[in-house]
Protein backbone atom coordinates (compact mmCIF):
# COMPACT_ATOMS: atom_id res chain seq x y z
CA UNK A 1 0.00 0.00 0.00
CA UNK A 2 2.88 2.49 0.63
CA UNK A 3 4.36 1.93 -2.59
CA UNK A 4 0.84 2.59 -4.66
CA UNK A 5 0.79 5.64 -2.04
CA UNK A 6 4.38 7.08 -3.14
CA UNK A 7 4.02 6.18 -7.07
CA UNK A 8 0.24 8.27 -6.93
CA UNK A 9 2.74 11.12 -4.93
CA UNK A 10 5.25 11.01 -7.88
CA UNK A 11 2.86 10.75 -10.67
CA UNK A 12 1.24 13.81 -9.65
CA UNK A 13 4.24 15.65 -9.06
CA UNK A 14 5.34 15.00 -12.67
CA UNK A 15 2.10 16.22 -13.58
CA UNK A 16 2.13 19.26 -11.99
CA UNK A 17 5.80 19.96 -13.20
CA UNK A 18 3.85 20.70 -16.64
CA UNK A 19 1.12 22.73 -15.47
CA UNK A 20 -0.91 26.86 -14.93
CA UNK A 21 -2.09 30.25 -13.14
CA UNK A 22 -5.39 31.77 -12.79
CA UNK A 23 -7.20 33.78 -10.53
CA UNK A 24 -10.71 32.71 -9.62
CA UNK A 25 -13.56 31.91 -7.58
CA UNK A 26 -14.70 28.88 -5.41
CA UNK A 27 -14.25 26.17 -8.76
CA UNK A 28 -10.21 26.94 -8.35
CA UNK A 29 -9.92 25.62 -4.84
CA UNK A 30 -12.38 22.72 -5.70
CA UNK A 31 -10.65 21.87 -8.69
CA UNK A 32 -6.90 22.11 -6.26
CA UNK A 33 -8.37 19.68 -2.88
CA UNK A 34 -9.31 23.19 -1.67
CA UNK A 35 -5.73 23.84 -0.68
CA UNK A 36 -6.59 26.65 1.57
CA UNK A 37 -3.63 27.97 3.64
CA UNK A 38 -0.86 26.97 0.63
CA UNK A 39 -2.68 28.80 -2.08
CA UNK A 40 -3.77 31.93 -1.94
CA UNK A 41 -7.52 32.53 -3.74
CA UNK A 42 -10.19 35.34 -3.81
CA UNK A 43 -12.63 33.24 -2.36
CA UNK A 44 -10.49 33.52 0.98
CA UNK A 45 -12.49 36.11 1.99
CA UNK A 46 -15.46 33.48 3.01
CA UNK A 47 -12.73 32.93 5.60
CA UNK A 48 -11.21 35.87 6.00
CA UNK A 49 -13.69 38.96 5.54
CA UNK A 50 -10.82 41.53 5.24
CA UNK A 51 -10.01 39.85 1.59
CA UNK A 52 -13.10 41.06 0.48
CA UNK A 53 -11.53 44.46 -0.15
CA UNK A 54 -9.31 42.45 -3.17
CA UNK A 55 -11.90 42.59 -5.26
CA UNK A 56 -13.53 45.77 -8.09
CA UNK A 57 -16.74 46.69 -9.05
CA UNK A 58 -19.87 44.67 -8.53
CA UNK A 59 -19.44 40.76 -8.43
CA UNK A 60 -22.27 38.15 -8.04
CA UNK A 61 -20.97 34.27 -7.34
CA UNK A 62 -22.49 30.90 -7.17
CA UNK A 63 -21.28 27.53 -6.42
CA UNK A 64 -22.66 24.32 -5.84
CA UNK A 65 -21.25 20.90 -4.72
CA UNK A 66 -22.46 17.11 -4.40
CA UNK A 67 -20.52 14.46 -3.30
CA UNK A 68 -21.91 10.43 -2.86
CA UNK A 69 -20.28 8.60 -0.77
CA UNK A 70 -20.79 4.70 -0.25
CA UNK A 71 -19.96 2.98 2.63
CA UNK A 72 -19.21 -0.41 2.09
CA UNK A 73 -18.15 -1.43 5.88
CA UNK A 74 -19.03 0.18 9.34
CA UNK A 75 -18.57 -2.47 11.58
CA UNK A 76 -18.52 -3.37 15.41
CA UNK A 77 -17.55 -6.57 16.85
CA UNK A 78 -17.74 -6.85 20.88
CA UNK A 79 -16.35 -9.93 22.70
CA UNK A 80 -17.07 -11.18 25.92
CA UNK A 81 -15.06 -13.33 27.67
CA UNK A 82 -15.07 -14.25 31.64
CA UNK A 83 -13.08 -13.53 33.71
CA UNK A 84 -10.60 -16.27 33.53
CA UNK A 85 -10.54 -15.41 29.62
CA UNK A 86 -12.77 -18.28 28.28
CA UNK A 87 -15.27 -16.48 25.35
CA UNK A 88 -18.61 -16.32 27.20
CA UNK A 89 -20.36 -14.42 24.37
CA UNK A 90 -20.18 -12.22 21.06
CA UNK A 91 -22.02 -9.20 19.84
CA UNK A 92 -21.17 -8.54 15.92
CA UNK A 93 -22.56 -5.29 14.06
CA UNK A 94 -22.25 -5.52 10.07
CA UNK A 95 -23.23 -2.52 8.21
CA UNK A 96 -23.35 -0.60 5.27
CA UNK A 97 -24.87 2.39 4.03
CA UNK A 98 -24.56 6.14 1.50
CA UNK A 99 -24.41 9.30 2.05
CA UNK A 100 -25.63 12.04 0.07
CA UNK A 101 -23.94 15.94 0.61
CA UNK A 102 -25.18 18.99 -1.23
CA UNK A 103 -23.41 22.70 -0.61
CA UNK A 104 -24.36 25.22 -1.82
CA UNK A 105 -23.80 29.45 -2.15
CA UNK A 106 -25.17 32.68 -3.83
CA UNK A 107 -23.96 36.50 -3.21
CA UNK A 108 -23.17 39.31 -4.71
CA UNK A 109 -20.03 41.62 -3.61
CA UNK A 110 -19.96 45.30 -4.20
CA UNK A 111 -18.54 48.59 -3.26
CA UNK A 112 -20.33 51.01 -0.46
CA UNK A 113 -18.20 54.21 1.32
CA UNK A 114 -14.96 53.67 1.58
CA UNK A 115 -15.08 49.76 1.87
CA UNK A 116 -16.56 46.99 -0.21
CA UNK A 117 -19.53 44.90 1.55
CA UNK A 118 -20.95 41.44 0.60
CA UNK A 119 -23.89 39.53 0.89
CA UNK A 120 -24.51 35.81 0.95
CA UNK A 121 -26.96 32.60 1.46
CA UNK A 122 -25.85 29.28 1.90
CA UNK A 123 -27.09 26.12 2.32
CA UNK A 124 -25.67 22.55 3.24
CA UNK A 125 -27.57 19.23 3.48
CA UNK A 126 -26.33 15.66 4.07
CA UNK A 127 -28.42 12.55 3.97
CA UNK A 128 -27.06 9.14 5.17
CA UNK A 129 -29.22 5.96 5.44
CA UNK A 130 -27.45 2.99 6.70
CA UNK A 131 -28.79 -0.92 7.88
CA UNK A 132 -27.45 -3.97 9.10
CA UNK A 133 -27.25 -7.14 10.99
CA UNK A 134 -26.21 -8.04 14.35
CA UNK A 135 -25.26 -11.54 15.48
CA UNK A 136 -25.51 -12.58 19.07
CA UNK A 137 -23.31 -15.35 20.17
CA UNK A 138 -23.48 -17.63 17.10
CA UNK A 139 -26.92 -16.70 16.24
CA UNK A 140 -26.97 -15.35 12.96
CA UNK A 141 -29.02 -11.95 11.77
CA UNK A 142 -30.15 -12.02 15.80
CA UNK A 143 -31.36 -8.15 15.29
CA UNK A 144 -31.86 -5.93 12.37
CA UNK A 145 -31.59 -2.34 12.78
CA UNK A 146 -31.76 1.15 10.03
CA UNK A 147 -29.77 4.43 10.84
CA UNK A 148 -30.73 7.47 9.23
CA UNK A 149 -28.95 10.99 9.97
CA UNK A 150 -30.02 14.39 8.15
CA UNK A 151 -29.03 18.04 8.37
CA UNK A 152 -30.09 21.06 6.93
CA UNK A 153 -28.65 24.28 7.02
CA UNK A 154 -29.18 27.09 5.98
CA UNK A 155 -27.73 30.82 6.52
CA UNK A 156 -27.61 34.43 5.39
CA UNK A 157 -23.93 36.19 5.99
CA UNK A 158 -23.08 39.97 5.90
CA UNK A 159 -19.56 40.80 5.39
CA UNK A 160 -18.03 44.43 5.04
CA UNK A 161 -14.05 45.28 4.85
CA UNK A 162 -12.67 48.71 4.94
CA UNK A 163 -8.71 50.17 5.09
CA UNK A 164 -7.98 50.69 8.83
CA UNK A 165 -4.72 51.68 10.33
CA UNK A 166 -2.90 50.80 7.35
CA UNK A 167 -4.50 47.37 7.15
CA UNK A 168 -7.92 45.95 5.57
CA UNK A 169 -10.02 44.90 8.12
CA UNK A 170 -13.34 42.95 7.47
CA UNK A 171 -15.86 41.91 9.77
CA UNK A 172 -18.86 39.57 8.66
CA UNK A 173 -22.17 38.87 11.02
CA UNK A 174 -24.43 35.91 10.25
CA UNK A 175 -27.23 33.97 11.13
CA UNK A 176 -27.86 30.29 10.17
CA UNK A 177 -30.91 27.79 10.78
CA UNK A 178 -30.04 24.13 11.52
CA UNK A 179 -31.93 21.25 11.46
CA UNK A 180 -30.19 17.77 12.47
CA UNK A 181 -31.50 14.44 12.99
CA UNK A 182 -30.00 10.94 14.05
CA UNK A 183 -32.34 8.32 14.64
CA UNK A 184 -32.08 4.26 15.12
CA UNK A 185 -34.19 1.34 14.80
CA UNK A 186 -33.70 -1.77 16.25
CA UNK A 187 -35.74 -4.75 15.28
CA UNK A 188 -35.55 -8.22 17.50
CA UNK A 189 -37.65 -10.52 17.16
CA UNK A 190 -40.86 -9.13 17.62
CA UNK A 191 -40.08 -5.83 18.95
CA UNK A 192 -38.70 -2.78 17.58
CA UNK A 193 -36.70 -0.53 19.57
CA UNK A 194 -36.44 3.30 17.62
CA UNK A 195 -34.43 6.02 19.14
CA UNK A 196 -33.74 3.77 22.03
CA UNK A 197 -32.22 5.38 25.24
CA UNK A 198 -32.56 1.65 26.94
CA UNK A 199 -30.10 0.27 24.12
CA UNK A 200 -27.26 2.01 26.21
CA UNK A 201 -27.56 -0.87 28.21
CA UNK A 202 -25.52 -4.03 27.66
CA UNK A 203 -25.05 -5.64 25.48
CA UNK A 204 -27.20 -2.72 22.64
CA UNK A 205 -25.51 0.21 23.84
CA UNK A 206 -22.98 -0.73 21.07
CA UNK A 207 -25.20 0.86 18.88
CA UNK A 208 -25.12 4.57 20.10
CA UNK A 209 -21.04 4.21 18.42
CA UNK A 210 -22.61 4.45 15.13
CA UNK A 211 -24.49 7.54 16.32
CA UNK A 212 -26.90 9.02 18.82
CA UNK A 213 -30.20 9.39 18.28
CA UNK A 214 -31.95 13.39 18.58
CA UNK A 215 -34.10 15.22 16.69
CA UNK A 216 -32.82 19.07 16.79
CA UNK A 217 -33.86 22.65 15.12
CA UNK A 218 -31.99 25.65 16.13
CA UNK A 219 -30.85 29.48 15.70
CA UNK A 220 -27.10 30.47 16.04
CA UNK A 221 -25.77 33.64 15.61
CA UNK A 222 -22.54 33.34 13.91
CA UNK A 223 -19.11 36.13 13.44
CA UNK A 224 -15.72 36.43 12.01
CA UNK A 225 -13.33 39.17 12.17
CA UNK A 226 -10.33 39.72 10.01
CA UNK A 227 -7.22 41.87 9.50
CA UNK A 228 -4.54 41.02 6.90
CA UNK A 229 -1.41 43.23 6.20
CA UNK A 230 1.47 43.22 3.92
CA UNK A 231 5.09 43.35 5.33
CA UNK A 232 6.99 42.85 2.23
CA UNK A 233 8.29 39.83 2.20
CA UNK A 234 6.09 38.71 4.58
CA UNK A 235 2.07 38.73 3.81
CA UNK A 236 0.05 38.35 6.97
CA UNK A 237 -3.88 37.32 7.01
CA UNK A 238 -5.86 37.04 11.07
CA UNK A 239 -9.20 35.79 11.97
CA UNK A 240 -11.20 34.91 14.37
CA UNK A 241 -14.61 33.32 14.27
CA UNK A 242 -17.34 32.49 16.60
CA UNK A 243 -21.28 31.46 16.73
CA UNK A 244 -23.52 30.86 19.58
CA UNK A 245 -27.01 28.84 19.72
CA UNK A 246 -29.91 31.22 20.81
CA UNK A 247 -33.01 29.69 20.22
CA UNK A 248 -33.85 25.91 19.85
CA UNK A 249 -35.99 23.19 20.06
CA UNK A 250 -34.81 19.12 20.94
CA UNK A 251 -36.70 16.29 20.86
CA UNK A 252 -36.34 12.74 21.28
CA UNK A 253 -38.81 9.59 20.57
CA UNK A 254 -38.67 6.66 22.90
CA UNK A 255 -39.93 3.37 22.20
CA UNK A 256 -39.58 0.28 23.00
CA UNK A 257 -41.94 -2.82 22.00
CA UNK A 258 -45.45 -2.31 20.30
CA UNK A 259 -47.60 0.11 22.44
CA UNK A 260 -45.56 -1.12 25.64
CA UNK A 261 -42.87 1.96 26.63
CA UNK A 262 -43.62 4.65 24.49
CA UNK A 263 -42.05 8.52 25.69
CA UNK A 264 -41.80 11.71 23.68
CA UNK A 265 -38.90 13.78 25.47
CA UNK A 266 -38.67 17.43 24.65
CA UNK A 267 -36.04 19.70 25.50
CA UNK A 268 -33.34 22.52 24.20
CA UNK A 269 -30.08 23.09 22.16
CA UNK A 270 -27.39 24.62 23.91
CA UNK A 271 -23.71 25.68 22.51
CA UNK A 272 -20.87 27.78 21.12
CA UNK A 273 -18.24 27.66 18.80
CA UNK A 274 -14.57 29.76 18.54
CA UNK A 275 -12.31 29.64 15.75
CA UNK A 276 -9.13 31.33 14.46
CA UNK A 277 -6.69 31.49 11.54
CA UNK A 278 -3.11 32.73 11.23
CA UNK A 279 -1.48 32.78 7.91
CA UNK A 280 1.87 34.03 6.83
CA UNK A 281 3.03 34.12 3.28
CA UNK A 282 6.64 35.21 2.85
CA UNK A 283 7.86 36.17 -0.89
CA UNK A 284 11.85 34.01 -0.88
CA UNK A 285 12.38 35.49 -4.53
CA UNK A 286 10.23 36.06 -7.94
CA UNK A 287 7.70 33.55 -7.92
CA UNK A 288 8.36 31.56 -4.84
CA UNK A 289 6.25 31.74 -1.59
CA UNK A 290 6.47 29.91 1.47
CA UNK A 291 2.96 29.36 3.11
CA UNK A 292 2.44 28.66 6.58
CA UNK A 293 -0.66 28.21 8.46
CA UNK A 294 -1.84 27.53 12.12
CA UNK A 295 -5.96 26.84 12.52
CA UNK A 296 -8.10 26.02 15.15
CA UNK A 297 -11.28 25.40 16.15
CA UNK A 298 -13.29 24.32 19.53
CA UNK A 299 -17.24 23.75 19.86
CA UNK A 300 -19.46 22.51 22.20
CA UNK A 301 -22.80 21.54 21.93
CA UNK A 302 -25.49 20.22 24.47
CA UNK A 303 -28.57 18.71 24.31
CA UNK A 304 -30.89 17.66 26.65
CA UNK A 305 -34.85 17.07 27.24
CA UNK A 306 -37.44 15.48 29.77
CA UNK A 307 -40.62 13.64 29.25
CA UNK A 308 -43.89 11.23 30.54
CA UNK A 309 -44.25 7.74 29.49
CA UNK A 310 -47.25 7.35 28.17
CA UNK A 311 -47.07 3.81 26.84
CA UNK A 312 -49.46 0.55 29.00
CA UNK A 313 -45.57 -0.35 30.13
CA UNK A 314 -44.80 2.94 32.02
CA UNK A 315 -47.39 5.22 32.04
CA UNK A 316 -46.35 8.20 33.88
CA UNK A 317 -42.75 7.71 34.03
CA UNK A 318 -40.36 10.45 34.38
CA UNK A 319 -37.34 10.38 31.84
CA UNK A 320 -34.73 12.97 31.93
CA UNK A 321 -31.82 12.86 29.31
CA UNK A 322 -28.39 14.93 28.01
CA UNK A 323 -26.27 14.47 25.58
CA UNK A 324 -22.89 17.29 25.41
CA UNK A 325 -20.89 16.72 22.11
CA UNK A 326 -17.64 18.54 22.25
CA UNK A 327 -14.75 18.79 19.24
CA UNK A 328 -11.07 20.17 19.18
CA UNK A 329 -9.44 20.78 15.55
CA UNK A 330 -6.37 21.73 15.21
CA UNK A 331 -3.92 22.12 12.14
CA UNK A 332 -0.41 23.64 11.22
CA UNK A 333 2.13 23.52 8.60
CA UNK A 334 3.48 24.93 5.30
CA UNK A 335 4.58 23.55 2.28
CA UNK A 336 5.72 25.89 -1.07
CA UNK A 337 4.30 27.41 -4.06
CA UNK A 338 6.11 28.16 -6.84
CA UNK A 339 5.51 29.76 -10.78
CA UNK A 340 7.21 28.48 -12.88
CA UNK A 341 6.44 30.99 -15.66
CA UNK A 342 3.61 33.30 -16.71
CA UNK A 343 1.00 30.82 -16.73
CA UNK A 344 2.33 27.99 -14.50
CA UNK A 345 1.87 27.22 -10.51
CA UNK A 346 2.57 24.13 -8.17
CA UNK A 347 2.44 24.08 -4.89
CA UNK A 348 3.07 21.37 -1.90
CA UNK A 349 2.83 21.36 1.63
CA UNK A 350 2.53 18.91 5.02
CA UNK A 351 0.74 19.67 7.98
CA UNK A 352 0.09 18.41 11.03
CA UNK A 353 -3.56 17.86 12.36
CA UNK A 354 -5.15 17.53 15.70
CA UNK A 355 -8.14 16.20 16.27
CA UNK A 356 -10.35 15.91 19.54
CA UNK A 357 -13.69 15.23 20.39
CA UNK A 358 -16.34 13.17 22.88
CA UNK A 359 -19.95 12.31 23.32
CA UNK A 360 -21.16 12.24 26.72
CA UNK A 361 -24.88 11.02 27.21
CA UNK A 362 -26.70 9.71 29.75
CA UNK A 363 -30.50 9.05 30.96
CA UNK A 364 -32.93 8.62 33.87
CA UNK A 365 -35.47 6.80 34.21
CA UNK A 366 -37.21 7.58 37.54
CA UNK A 367 -39.47 5.09 37.57
CA UNK A 368 -37.71 2.18 38.49
CA UNK A 369 -34.07 4.52 39.50
CA UNK A 370 -32.65 3.33 35.85
CA UNK A 371 -29.90 5.49 35.02
CA UNK A 372 -27.17 4.48 32.24
CA UNK A 373 -24.55 6.97 32.06
CA UNK A 374 -21.93 6.55 28.31
CA UNK A 375 -19.56 9.55 29.89
CA UNK A 376 -17.38 8.93 26.83
CA UNK A 377 -19.47 7.57 23.98
CA UNK A 378 -16.67 7.77 22.52
CA UNK A 379 -13.61 10.13 23.34
CA UNK A 380 -11.34 10.23 20.04
CA UNK A 381 -8.06 11.37 19.53
CA UNK A 382 -6.20 11.39 16.33
CA UNK A 383 -2.82 12.87 15.27
CA UNK A 384 -3.03 13.16 11.45
CA UNK A 385 -0.46 13.94 8.76
CA UNK A 386 -1.97 15.45 5.45
CA UNK A 387 0.10 15.99 2.25
CA UNK A 388 -1.20 18.52 -0.13
CA UNK A 389 -0.05 19.22 -3.15
CA UNK A 390 -2.08 21.72 -6.02
CA UNK A 391 -1.26 22.60 -9.39
CA UNK A 392 -2.91 24.53 -12.21
CA UNK A 393 -2.08 24.73 -16.47
CA UNK A 394 -3.10 27.46 -18.38
CA UNK A 395 -3.93 26.06 -21.37
CA UNK A 396 -4.57 29.33 -23.20
CA UNK A 397 -6.16 32.90 -21.78
CA UNK A 398 -9.69 31.42 -21.39
CA UNK A 399 -9.21 28.32 -20.56
CA UNK A 400 -7.27 26.86 -17.43
CA UNK A 401 -6.91 23.08 -15.86
CA UNK A 402 -6.35 22.44 -12.14
CA UNK A 403 -5.16 19.14 -10.15
CA UNK A 404 -5.19 18.56 -6.71
CA UNK A 405 -4.45 15.32 -3.99
CA UNK A 406 -4.16 15.04 -0.71
CA UNK A 407 -3.34 11.99 1.11
CA UNK A 408 -3.12 11.58 5.21
CA UNK A 409 -2.68 9.08 8.02
CA UNK A 410 -3.83 9.18 11.00
CA UNK A 411 -2.92 7.69 14.42
CA UNK A 412 -6.52 7.24 16.50
CA UNK A 413 -7.39 6.47 20.04
CA UNK A 414 -10.81 6.03 21.48
CA UNK A 415 -11.94 5.39 24.89
CA UNK A 416 -15.48 4.18 25.90
CA UNK A 417 -16.99 4.39 29.24
CA UNK A 418 -20.49 3.19 30.34
CA UNK A 419 -21.90 3.00 34.39
CA UNK A 420 -25.21 1.32 35.11
CA UNK A 421 -27.08 2.80 38.28
CA UNK A 422 -30.16 1.01 39.34
CA UNK A 423 -33.15 3.08 42.23
CA UNK A 424 -29.42 4.88 42.49
CA UNK A 425 -26.85 2.10 43.51
CA UNK A 426 -24.68 2.02 41.19
CA UNK A 427 -23.69 -1.70 39.60
CA UNK A 428 -21.23 -1.84 37.64
CA UNK A 429 -18.87 -0.02 34.58
CA UNK A 430 -17.64 -0.96 31.19
CA UNK A 431 -14.33 0.59 30.42
CA UNK A 432 -12.97 -0.21 26.30
CA UNK A 433 -9.84 1.32 24.94
CA UNK A 434 -9.12 1.16 21.33
CA UNK A 435 -5.92 2.24 19.32
CA UNK A 436 -5.81 1.63 15.50
CA UNK A 437 -5.35 3.48 12.11
CA UNK A 438 -7.27 6.13 10.05
CA UNK A 439 -5.86 6.68 6.69
CA UNK A 440 -7.19 7.96 2.91
CA UNK A 441 -6.76 9.76 -0.40
CA UNK A 442 -8.39 12.38 -2.01
CA UNK A 443 -7.91 13.86 -5.66
CA UNK A 444 -9.41 16.41 -7.65
CA UNK A 445 -9.45 17.84 -10.95
CA UNK A 446 -11.30 20.92 -12.23
CA UNK A 447 -11.14 23.95 -14.71
CA UNK A 448 -12.26 27.17 -15.89
CA UNK A 449 -13.62 29.25 -18.79
CA UNK A 450 -12.98 32.23 -19.01
CA UNK A 451 -15.81 34.56 -20.79
CA UNK A 452 -16.28 38.02 -21.46
CA UNK A 453 -17.83 38.88 -18.29
CA UNK A 454 -18.28 36.08 -16.26
CA UNK A 455 -16.34 32.67 -15.15
CA UNK A 456 -17.21 29.06 -15.31
CA UNK A 457 -15.36 26.83 -13.30
CA UNK A 458 -16.37 22.81 -13.33
CA UNK A 459 -14.68 20.28 -10.67
CA UNK A 460 -14.54 16.39 -9.72
CA UNK A 461 -13.14 14.89 -7.04
CA UNK A 462 -13.17 11.38 -5.41
CA UNK A 463 -11.73 9.60 -2.77
CA UNK A 464 -11.14 6.62 -0.39
CA UNK A 465 -10.54 6.10 3.24
CA UNK A 466 -10.15 3.06 5.65
CA UNK A 467 -10.86 3.19 9.94
CA UNK A 468 -9.26 0.24 11.51
CA UNK A 469 -9.02 0.25 15.63
CA UNK A 470 -9.45 -2.62 17.94
CA UNK A 471 -8.59 -2.80 21.92
CA UNK A 472 -9.74 -4.94 25.15
CA UNK A 473 -11.41 -3.50 28.52
CA UNK A 474 -13.04 -5.02 31.39
CA UNK A 475 -16.39 -4.82 33.56
CA UNK A 476 -15.85 -4.03 37.15
CA UNK A 477 -18.90 -4.79 39.54
CA UNK A 478 -19.80 -2.52 42.82
CA UNK A 479 -17.26 -4.35 44.58
CA UNK A 480 -14.53 -4.06 42.73
CA UNK A 481 -14.27 -7.68 41.45
CA UNK A 482 -13.82 -8.05 37.59
CA UNK A 483 -16.27 -9.89 36.38
CA UNK A 484 -16.65 -9.51 32.33
CA UNK A 485 -13.32 -8.90 30.43
CA UNK A 486 -13.73 -7.46 26.73
CA UNK A 487 -12.32 -7.61 23.35
CA UNK A 488 -13.32 -4.97 20.86
CA UNK A 489 -13.11 -4.37 17.20
CA UNK A 490 -14.68 -1.37 14.86
CA UNK A 491 -13.42 -0.43 11.21
CA UNK A 492 -15.04 1.47 8.43
CA UNK A 493 -14.17 1.92 4.83
CA UNK A 494 -15.62 4.14 1.72
CA UNK A 495 -15.36 5.77 -1.22
CA UNK A 496 -16.93 8.99 -2.65
CA UNK A 497 -17.63 10.88 -5.80
CA UNK A 498 -18.56 14.56 -6.54
CA UNK A 499 -18.24 17.88 -8.15
CA UNK A 500 -19.73 20.63 -8.73
CA UNK A 501 -19.47 24.18 -10.56
CA UNK A 502 -18.58 28.01 -9.70
CA UNK A 503 -19.92 31.16 -11.47
CA UNK A 504 -18.24 34.02 -10.89
CA UNK A 505 -20.17 37.05 -13.15
CA UNK A 506 -18.13 40.67 -13.08
CA UNK A 507 -20.27 44.10 -13.70
CA UNK A 508 -18.53 46.63 -15.15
Amino acid sequence: MKKVLLSVLFLSLLVFAFSGVSYGWQGRMGGMGDPYGLVSDESDFLINPAGILKGEGVKFYGDYRFTYTDVTDWDIELDRFTAAGVLFDYYHFDTSGQEYKHEALVGASFPIGSGRMGIFFTYDGMRGDYNGDEDVGGISNYAAYDLTKDLDDFAVRLLYGLPVLGMDAGLELGMAYREEKQKTWLQRGTFGTQNNFESFDFPYYSLLDFMIPYDSNYWELLWKAGVQKQLDPLGIKVSLRGGYIVSSDNSYEFLFGPSQNVVDIEGSVAGWRIGSDIWLRYAMEEGLTLPFLFSIDYAEKKRDGDGIGIGTFDPGTLYDYAHKERSLDLKAGGGVEKKLSNNVLIAGGIYYNYLQGSDDASLLWTGNGYNPDCSEFPSHQEHRVIVRLAGEMELSPAVTLRMGLEPFYGWVTEDFKYKRNIGGVYEYSDDISLVGYHWGIGASLGGSMQFDSFTLEPFITGGWQEYDLDGDGERIQANGVISDLWDMAKARSEWSIGGGLSVLFDVP
